[in-house]
């Protein structure tokens, strides 16, 4: 089968959960179809990425929207100079902090990157069109009525939104874009011939917001080497990058709001692993120290050994970081959004705490227990391998593109 697949993430280097979801797939998938990749060249997906990705997936064919044709366009250019000042100038003002939350930039979604696309699926021959996470979501206004369109949904939009807007007050103007947003995704979405969700959460979602079209539920995947409990080693650890706004808000929250309730007698370890985080985040005192790692090449190297922490307060989807944990041993303290669609259990192969009283229970009773922190990832290790192994998630996704609405 002839795939051409749309997305805003180069899946490499694997520096980010949204990369490994798309790579440990495709990876499998490549195998078994004729697959096309098209992206857009950016700060974020380098042509230099792009040449080692080839390397390792010599049957794929790649197609990137280069940037000097994406600054052709000048809307796209002024939005990205707009937004450049508003960073240097207002980055904590509130109203600027919605219109983040609300509006995707740095996309040039338009009659040109349309057309580049259409030609692609004329030249490969395409019998499937593959879309893949939120911001390109309205490409499926020009895709050709000829071709079956599937949208992979890494994460509602609309949900993130209400979750990282909750604390916030809305304009009247702020109130109408946010229920306009919400709109167009779900009106977009029923314009595809079938959507993938990653949890079955996501799919009870869309279908209650009245998604008519048929909704398949296909987990991501993470290909680490399965490894088991080899003690704690005093450090806590966060996997994710800064450009992720939960990301921030997560590791916010947990800085401020859970280290200092945490009840210990020694100074707390504390270690972001991901890209970009700025040196503010570098932090010493009394009670905790914040290191960044950055980004790694061997994770299981970084993480085993430690806690690991997932304060997610909004989104939804998969966190693969997650998956990474139960993968490597490393147990692991979560949030209820933070698990959210994924099989774990409070107690059993996890901790499970919302409010910061509770996660600063949960993180000291983990860090005071040998016993409990042993029985949570032998449990975790067991849902991982029975639910989230490369090969069985892989082939769930393959088998969408056989379902009789695709052929």
């Amino acid at each position: 089968m002839n795939i051409v697949i749309v997305s805003i993430l180069l899946p490499y280097p694997l520096n980010s959960g949204g990369a490994q979801a798309q790579y440990n797939i495709i990876d499998e998938l490549r195998k078994k179809h004729n697959i096309t990749f098209i992206f857009p060249e950016n700060g974020q997906n380098k042509m230099s990425a792009m040449k080692q990705l080839q390397e390792l997936w010599p049957e794929v064919s790649f197609r990137p929207y280069r940037y000097a044709t994406q600054l052709m366009d000048l809307r796209f250019f002024f939005s990205k100079a707009v937004r450049a000042l508003k960073l240097k100038f207002i980055p904590n003002n509130e109203r600027f902090q919605i219109e983040r939350i609300l509006k995707p930039y740095g996309y040039a979604l338009n009659s040109r990157f349309s057309a580049f696309i259409r030609r692609t699926i004329t030249s490969v021959q395409a019998d499937v069109v593959q879309v893949e996470f939120y911001p390109f979501l309205p490409l499926v206004r020009c895709l050709p009525d000829s071709v079956k369109k599937i949208f992979i949904h890494h994460e509602i939009r609309y949900i993130r939104n209400e979750r990282m807007l909750a604390g916030y007050s809305l304009t009247d103007a702020e109130c109408r874009l946010r229920d306009d947003v919400k709109k167009n995704e779900l009106d977009d979405l029923n314009r595809f011939d079938r959507v993938v969700t990653l949890t079955q959460t996501d799919k009870d979602i869309l279908k209650d917001q009245g998604i008519c079209v048929p909704i398949d539920v296909s987990p991501a995947a993470v290909n680490s080497e399965l490894k088991s409990y080899k003690g704690w080693n005093g450090k806590i650890t966060f996997l994710g990058g800064y450009g992720h706004a939960p990301n921030s808000e997560g590791v916010d929250w947990l800085i401020k709001s859970v280290l200092p309730l945490v009840n210990d007698k020694e100074q707390i370890q504390f270690e972001i692993i991901g890209k970009g985080w700025p040196q503010e985040y570098s932090i010493s005192n009394e009670k905790y120290t914040v290191g960044m790692r950055g980004f790694v090449e061997c994770l299981s190297d970084a993480v085993c050994g430690s806690i690991m922490v997932v304060p997610i307060l909004s989104g939804s989807g998969m966190r693969m970081k997650i998956l990474e944990a139960a993968a490597l041993g490393v147990p692991f303290i979560t949030t209820s959004v933070g698990v959210e669609g994924l099989k774990f259990s409070h107690l059993e192969s996890c901790l499970i705490a919302d409010t910061p009283e509770e996660f600063a229970t949960a993180l000291t009773s983990l860090m005071n227990s040998e016993e409990l922190r042993q029985k949570l990832t032998e449990n975790a290790a067991k849902v991982f391998e029975e639910n989230y192994s490369v090969k069985s998630l892989s082939e769930i996704r393959n088998k969408v593109y056989y379902k009789e609405d695709v052929l």
